[in-house]
């Protein structure tokens, strides 16, 4: 028997048959157990009907074993061996890890199953490696790693979305059968998020038993939850391999996605406390400890009209407004005048920029603003000199039709040729220019990622992306890289142990961002999420919201703006520099506290809290019209019940009056301070808000 525990969670894992098999997943369990009660009070019955044999998941099921469910490995070896079955070789274990080492004695495919834990965030990690030991090439056909799931999990609340529209959750109930999310578009996907929840019936923002999952990887992949008559439940995420994707040589490797999973018995902010502390203190690392800038991006202002004394002004807009980092976004470099040319030719276009980029440079410096620079690296237009020179370039299968994107096709970076230009194009360019930020784009889909040989390398395309991130950071370790695939289309922890910023959206509308935002935020901390402030009326939605809103919604996340500040009034100039100072006041509590979904008396509204060392800050949004005439009490669960707190109201709508004959005595007292207990148990009366209104608090600790 072998244990593992967190601080809250346990894992038990019991050899049965030869097989190590997870018999246990929940609350931190007491170091006195026994392997021989648990088996005595785990044995279950033997159905007639059945075969003669309990079935079990094993830590890597394959069609030899009698569960008749999905296997985690499906493999094909000289035609013949397709059902593997492996022998314990070896296992090892610690406080921090168990390793079994597995072998499949017929084709000589050994596996190395490693499970860690990191305790004090409650987070498990599940490597897994595959090494042919064997004589002769084993196809790996499939590998899903697999965890069995309580029987009393009932929920799961999975993520997809679209362009402009992504992280939107999908609440579906365990089926007797099969629950599957596949994404083949090459990245992470808008479609489909790789990572899920899987909770009981009583799940809410506060409590419930609930199993959080996430796949690290930014390519194909498939999710699934099963559920068998047999009586058992199994999760399963894995790398989706093409036909003839993965064939193992003689001596070859192939390292799994890692899976990351965590267990809480505290519902939805049981899981964003999990996994926000885990990237920060695992996944996640910055260039330097300073505070996170506030960026603004040209491409809502200007496009791609690149004029020195637009882009002069457009800086001294920004140093006015307090904004401290100038990202020079698409359409600076040669032939890109329009998004039909230039992909590929990574050169500063001298026809609208004769000097080069010192110009800008010079001005930035002299508006004490930091340089960021827009690349799309694994892209080119057939319209550039790259394509010209190199056609056998692209990811392309011979005498087949394929579809461009935004008139963009994919580079074939699996070729060593192709990193090694891309690598020496943007190191020449970091060189020549003091640029501590790039914008990593990638605007379309992979179809037909085929290689000269017409080999499928959709594998091979993310651990090459990987290996030239990791080359670039490792040239220029003071530069911080963003990953933005038409707004959020690749966002996970294995991208991000090699970046520190995600685009989220190319919406900037803040209704929508209040609802990606949420979501996301079970994931991955605020100061990765970049949220910008956009113009009155949203470029993607032509929806218009308050500046308070719109700012009030960047504020949660690395704040930036994403609007031509030339033409903002004089009043919204002044009240953009008020909310950045907020930003910049408040940065150090976001960017380290924790971010929790508070459950609102309104079923319209979205409520959060961030707690940080000394107090709390709480959003509510209005998405609708209110449910109720008056909404009722915000209990407020995450306060000292033993401390008193002084409120600050930080953001509130401005015209009120016409929904309110009188507001709740709180929102018009001064100097107040309020018992942490009777707002933990009594709540705050939420005043009435207009749909798509905003209303922020924070409330600090009185000290004793």
């Amino acid at each position: 028997m072998r244990l593992l525990h967190s601080d809250n969670s346990s894992i038990v894992i019991l050899t049965q048959a030869g097989q190590p098999c997870i018999r246990y997943i929940g609350p931190r369990l007491a170091s006195t157990v026994t392997e021989s009660e648990l088996r005595c009070i785990l044995s279950e019955p033997l159905p007639n009907g059945a075969l003669d044999d309990r079935p079990q998941i094993s830590v890597a099921s394959t069609y030899a074993d009698p569960t008749f469910m999905e296997p985690a490995l499906k493999i094909l070896c000289q035609g013949r061996h397709w059902a593997p079955q492996f022998q314990l070789q070896d296992e090892s274990g610690s406080a921090e890890h168990i390793e079994y080492r597995l072998l499949d004695p017929k084709t000589g495919l050994l596996l190395v199953w490693r499970l860690g834990v990191c305790a004090e965030n409650d987070v498990f990690t599940l490597d897994c490696q595959f090494e042919n030991t064997g004589a002769d090439p084993i196809a790996i056909v499939q590998w899903l790693t697999t965890l069995p799931i309580p029987k009393a999990m009932s929920a799961v609340k999975a993520f997809t979305g679209r362009w402009v529209h992504e992280f939107q959750p999908q609440d579906c109930s365990i089926p007797l059968g099969v629950l599957e999310f596949k994404n083949i578009k090459g990245r992470s996907s808008h479609d489909h998020f790789p990572g899920l929840l899987i909770a009981d019936a009583q799940l809410n923002e506060h409590s419930g038993s609930c199993f959080g999952f996430h796949l690290g990887w930014s390519g194909n992949h498939c999710q699934r939850v099963e559920r068998s008559q047999n009586g058992l439940t199994q999760y399963q995420a894995g790398i989706e391999l093409m036909p003839g994707e993965l064939e193992l040589t003689p001596g070859g490797r192939f390292q799994a996605a890692p899976l990351y999973f965590t267990h809480t018995e505290q519902g939805l902010g049981g899981i964003a406390q999990n996994f926000q502390r885990f990237v920060r203190a695992e996944i996640l690392r910055f260039p330097s400890d300073r505070p996170r800038p506030v960026h603004i991006n040209t491409w809502e202002a200007i496009y791609f009209d690149h004029r020195q004394s637009e882009l002069d002004a457009l800086a001294a807009a920004a140093q006015d407004c307090g904004i401290e980092r100038f990202v020079l976004d698409d359409g600076w470099f040669t032939a890109r005048r329009n998004d039909r040319a230039g992909l590929g030719d990574w050169v500063v276009d001298t026809e609208v920029y004769p000097d080069g980029l010192h110009p800008l440079k010079d001005t930035l410096a002299a508006h004490q603003l930091s340089f960021g620079l827009w690349f799309e690296p694994e892209m080119v237009n057939k319209d550039s000199n790259l394509f010209r020179q190199h056609p056998d370039w692209l990811l392309q299968l011979d005498d087949l039709t394929q579809s461009s994107g935004r008139n963009q096709w994919v580079l074939d970076i699996s070729r060593a040729e192709v990193t090694d230009y891309l690598f020496n194009q943007i190191d020449t360019l970091l060189r020549e220019y003091p640029i501590e930020y790039i914008k990593w784009d990638m605007n379309r889909d992979l179809s037909q990622a085929g290689n000269g040989q017409g080999r499928p390398v959709y594998h091979r395309y993310v651990t090459s992306l990987y290996d030239l991130l990791a080359r670039l950071r490792a040239a220029h370790p003071s530069v911080e890289i963003e990953s933005c695939a038409s707004g959020g289309g690749r966002m996970d922890y294995g991208i991000l142990r090699h970046t520190q910023r995600f685009w989220l959206s190319d919406c900037n509308d803040a209704n929508e961002r209040q609802t990606m935002q949420q979501w996301a935020g079970l994931f991955f901390p605020s100061e990765v999420l970049g949220s910008h402030v956009g113009p009155d009326k949203s470029h993607t939605t032509s929806r218009s919201h308050a500046l308070a809103v719109r700012a009030g919604t960047a504020l949660f996340g690395h704040m930036g703006v994403e609007w031509d500040v030339r033409e903002a009034s004089g009043a919204d100039r002044e009240a953009l520099t008020h909310f950045i100072g907020l930003y910049k006041e408040l940065r150090g509590h976001i960017h380290s506290g924790i971010r929790r979904p508070l459950q609102t008396p309104d079923k319209h509204q979205i409520g959060f809290t961030v707690a940080y060392q000394d107090g709390l800050l709480v959003s509510v949004f209005q998405q609708t019209m209110p449910e109720l005439a008056t909404p009722g009490p915000l209990l407020l669960p995450m306060l000292d019940p033993q401390a008193r707190y002084r409120l600050r109201i930080l953001i509130q709508p401005e015209h009120a009056n016409h929904l309110m004959k009188q507001p709740p005595d709180w929102l018009v007292a001064e100097n107040l301070e309020l018992s942490g207990e009777l707002l933990l148990r009594c709540g705050l009366a939420l005043p009435v808000l207009d749909p798509e209104s905003l209303l922020v608090l924070q409330l600090d600790r009185v000290p004793d």
